[in-house]
């Protein structure tokens, strides 16, 4: 019998993580053994507590805390190190699963003398386009259709075992490479340019598809969201969450929040609101959002964290945190002239799919 495993990052917003939990034991929960969270961040001790308490809550959960923040990389790496399970899920905090049935899916599609795959997960471009280029060349690799293309895969909705993973030099994390460095995954091929850029899993993405036949992956829609998001609801787009098939969603930056916009009325992150002195600002730059479409994605983030919000309730030792999380949403609604009625608006619209 093989077992079954979810890692998952989390760099520490509270309400985020109460409101995945609840989709968690409502939807997919018991398609996994265990679901091990580690909590990266410096964020008060209070609401530490409070994490902490919501996860023993949920069964199956196991959760690692480290005090500060690490590179998301790292923190697969080292929550690695902990799974006991021989077939690994890796999932983000702002990936939501409504509807059952997909995960217990595609592990089964690992599992067993004659499975099909070894690897399972969404294709990804986030790097330098010499790599894209030297990845299609040396493995066939097709780039044509919509959505995210490349050689890569996300950090999410990736499906794999433990061993293949251990076979790796397990750097996960965001790589560069210079002007003349070996990258021995793409056939020990030189970098030309001055220098080229990999995000997160694609150093280790490279290394998998150079030990993975082409014919043992399955790529698998991650329906990423995007600013678009309503236009997709009312046309029911093909690459997109709405499209009628979707089970699960990836929101995407909404790490941003506790990390960095949502600040207090000096200028702290929610996170570091002890730890860092207060800022000379008390707003974030405005050319942050000046088009339509930047308008748009904030509206985007802030429905999910104005969500969170309404979805949590306050304890006595955490009421002085959620008045501050609600102020810093409505000082970014203020500051970049957001759309109160539109937030609504995608509030109605992801809730059309049990969110």
């Amino acid at each position: 019998m093989t077992s079954r495993a979810a890692i998952l990052p989390f760099p520490g917003d509270p309400y985020l993580i109460n409101y995945w939990l609840d989709l968690y034991d409502r939807v997919w929960g018991n398609e996994v053994d265990r679901l091990y969270i580690h909590l990266n961040s410096p964020i008060e001790q209070p609401m530490v507590n409070y994490i902490m308490a919501r996860c023993s809550r949920s069964p199956r959960v196991k959760l690692i805390y480290t005090p500060q923040q690490i590179e998301h990389g790292d923190v697969i790496n080292r929550t690695l190190d902990v799974v006991e399970e021989e077939n690994i899920m890796l999932i983000e905090d702002d990936a939501f699963i409504f509807k059952p049935g997909s995960v217990d899916m595609f592990f089964r599609m690992l599992e067993g003398n004659n499975s099909n795959y070894d690897i399972i997960g969404s294709k990804r471009g986030s790097c330098a386009m010499e790599i894209l280029t030297r990845a299609k060349q040396l493995w066939g690799l097709d780039y044509e259709g919509e959505g995210d293309q490349g050689p890569n895969f996300w950090p999410s909705f990736f499906f794999t075992r433990k061993e293949i993973l251990l076979k790796t030099d397990r750097n996960f994390g965001a790589r560069a490479w210079k002007k003349g460095e070996v990258i021995p995954a793409l056939g020990d091929y030189v970098v030309q340019d001055e220098i080229a850029n990999g995000d997160t899993m694609v150093h280790m993405s490279l290394q998998l598809r150079a030990m993975i036949p082409k014919e043992r992956i399955l790529c698998i829609p991650q329906y990423h969201g995007h600013p678009d998001d309503m236009d997709h609801f009312v046309t029911h787009y093909a690459y997109s969450m709405f499209n009628g098939q979707a089970t699960w969603c990836h929101i995407g930056s909404l790490s941003s929040g506790v990390g960095g916009i949502l600040r207090d009325n000096v200028n702290r992150s929610l996170t570091r609101r002890l730890i860092d002195p207060p800022g000379q600002a008390t707003s974030l730059p405005n050319e942050w959002c000046r088009s339509d479409f930047e308008k748009r994605e904030f509206e985007r983030r802030v429905q999910w964290w104005l969500t969170f919000y309404e979805h949590a309730k306050p304890t006595p030792d955490t009421k002085e945190f959620y008045d501050l999380y609600n102020e810093a949403i409505y000082r970014i609604i203020k500051q970049f002239s957001l759309r109160i009625t539109e937030i609504r608006r995608r509030q109605i619209a992801y809730g059309t799919l049990g969110l």
